[in-house]
């Protein structure tokens, strides 16, 4: 099963570093990689967070508490939808804003409810959003210190 993290994880790593090289600058999210894309180009945004959340989700399942992997199926749901929103609609809207937001929620709930220890991570970002003189990068952030408890929590 950590395979599967892996590959999950190389898949993320590789996706928003080609984006951090192809626009020469960290984006304000990861989700605002896919709308400066061309329209042609933004099935790999989908394509990518649909791998993920296939990838998780088994993970989830194998490693959550009974009661929680209601949870995994919140996130994965939430990040099929994010990843689907820029095939219907040419900006973020309502849609995307609540697949993330259920996404996010729910991948920290579970995380929380399973292994508690994993969101230290968001002290990083804690760090950076007090100590960083430019916080427009702020959801990025956030987006990685979410990612990032996942697969730490999925790698445990």
């Amino acid at each position: 099963m950590n395979s599967l993290v892996f590959i999950a994880m190389a898949i993320i790593v590789l996706y928003v570093g080609a984006m951090i090289c192809a626009g020469k600058k960290i984006p304000e999210s990861i989700s605002q990689t896919v709308y400066v894309m061309p329209r042609t180009g933004q099935w790999v945004f989908t394509v990518v967070m649909m791998a993920v959340a296939f990838l998780l989700v088994p993970v989830l399942m194998e490693i959550s508490a009974e009661y929680t992997q209601v949870l995994a199926f919140f996130m994965t749901g939430g990040l099929l939808g994010l990843g689907a929103a820029p095939l219907v609609v040419k900006e973020k809207n309502t849609f995307h804003y609540v697949c993330a937001a259920v996404c996010g929620i729910a991948s920290q709930v579970l995380v929380g409810l399973n292994q508690p220890l994993c969101l230290l991570v968001w002290f990083l970002y804690i760090g950076y959003t007090l100590f960083a003189k430019d916080v427009s990068r702020n959801y990025f952030w956030a987006e990685v210190a979410c990612m990032l408890s996942i697969f730490i929590y999925c790698l445990i």
